[in-house]
């Protein structure tokens, strides 16, 4: 099926999940825009809403990852307002951490590509709370 803009709906899911890969919020978002203004095909709708979603999972996940080491941060700048030679050794739980952060970023990279490829055969690989939030959230019944 043909697009409004003339290429196929299976590129253009493909083309929103390489683009939140790689290039950010701002063009996935007006791709996510234009499809739910112009576009009439509910698969096309599902699967960039799904793109702009599980981006911004990504992103609260890498949040959360990234702000663990800020928050001990700030208890040894407190704790060493008391106490010049008391401080927190949370070095090998940074190591972790960083481990973490470096897992998900490939998870990341392997999700958004795989999900690519299966977009341009116009299929989709499930992801439970992805697909419900999307079903539940973004997409209307009355069209």
């Amino acid at each position: 099926m043909k697009t409004k803009i003339g290429i196929s709906a299976g590129a253009l899911a493909a083309l929103t999940f390489l683009l939140a890969l790689w290039v950010g919020y701002v063009p996935v978002i007006l791709v996510v825009g234009y499809v739910f203004i112009a576009e009439k095909n509910e698969w096309l709708k599902t699967t960039v809403a799904k793109a702009l979603v599980l981006a911004l999972c990504f992103s609260i996940l890498r949040f959360f990852l990234g702000a663990i080491p800020n928050v001990l941060d700030c208890l040894n700048s407190m704790i060493r307002i008391f106490s010049a030679e008391s401080t927190i050794n949370y070095g090998k739980f940074s190591e972790i951490i960083s481990f973490i952060r470096n897992v998900v970023s490939i998870v990341e990279d392997v999700v958004f590509l795989l999900l690519a490829l299966f977009a341009l055969k116009m299929n989709t690989i499930k992801i439970g709370f992805v697909d419900k939030f999307v079903a539940k959230h973004l997409i209307s019944d009355a069209e």
